[in-house]
């Protein structure tokens, strides 16, 4: 009985250790580790940006030929950051290659939206895509967590 017991435990402990849920994007897609950046720098913080950057380049495997995903590989590469003004340096560089990459392709919209705060980066402006909602800005979090004009997929983005 015992045994049947320690194995059971040992096999529920296995399984919750290999659920989906605990991996930052299991899924494959550019988009669910960028989103996850995006939502973790409106909270001014820079937890798991290594394994999130890490994500992004795995899921860009086979797609380095889509629009925008140079720009978001070369971003993910200097998101882990040690302080959270180069990481936001380095999301903004994703940003507009993911804006790019998510323009490319319609499906890719539903449910996101382009988002531009002419205030961030000393009044350069920077865009960023997140879930559609209320705007949760990366680049100011607390300061200015909602500063930021929703824009239309086919409207330009300003220059930053």
């Amino acid at each position: 009985m015992r045994t049947r017991l320690a194995l059971f435990v040992l096999a529920a402990t296995a399984i919750s250790c290999d659920s989906s849920a605990d991996k930052p994007a299991g899924d494959g897609t550019l988009l669910t580790p960028y989103l996850q950046i995006q939502s973790t720098l409106a909270e001014d913080k820079l937890d798991n940006l290594s394994e999130l950057g890490a994500a992004v380049v795995k899921a860009s495997e086979g797609k380095t030929d889509k629009p925008g995903v140079d720009k978001i590989i070369q971003g993910a590469g200097r998101i882990a950051a040690q302080d959270i003004a180069t990481a936001r340096s380095a999301f903004k560089t994703m940003s507009e290659g993911m804006i790019e990459f998510v323009k490319a392709d319609a499906a890719k919209q539903e449910g996101h939206m382009l988002v531009h705060c002419t205030m961030t980066f000393a009044g350069k402006g920077a865009p960023w895509v997140q879930k559609s909602g209320k705007v949760m800005n990366p680049y100011e979090g607390a300061m200015m967590l909602h500063c930021g004009d929703k824009l239309q997929w086919d409207d330009e983005v300003p220059a930053g």
